[in-house]
């Protein structure tokens, strides 16, 4: 017996009982979230965060491998050196950021509504 038949009884009786089913569902559902301006700023500042640590570590280590395989090469070690020095600097931007965004939004939503 082919697979198409052994679902095609399930998927009929589904398909049957599950506009009943689903018919009452709402007296379940939870109410829609009230997403404020600051709460949206909040999320893509974690989110942006988040996602340059992650970027920074895969550029420190991948300069620190070629930083350790570069075997006295001077143009190796010059270009994991400064691979290394921007990945930190980077970082520090996006802190910097993080924190100037937070204090120009508790300036205009109000105090602590994005939090450091």
């Amino acid at each position: 017996m082919k697979l198409s038949k052994l679902l095609a009884v399930p998927f009929s009786i589904a398909l049957a009982k599950g506009t009943s089913v689903f018919a009452t569902a709402d007296e379940y559902l939870p109410d829609a979230p009230s997403t404020t301006v600051p709460q949206i700023i909040k999320t893509l500042l974690d989110f942006a965060t988040v996602f340059a640590v992650v970027v920074c570590v895969a550029i420190l280590i991948f300069a620190g491998y070629n930083y350790m395989t570069a075997n006295g090469d001077e143009n190796k070690i010059s270009s994991a050196t400064k691979s290394i020095t921007w990945a930190i600097i980077g970082l520090v931007v996006a802190f910097a950021a993080r924190i100037l965004i937070a204090f120009v939004t508790d300036k205009i939503f109000g105090t602590g509504v994005v939090p450091v």
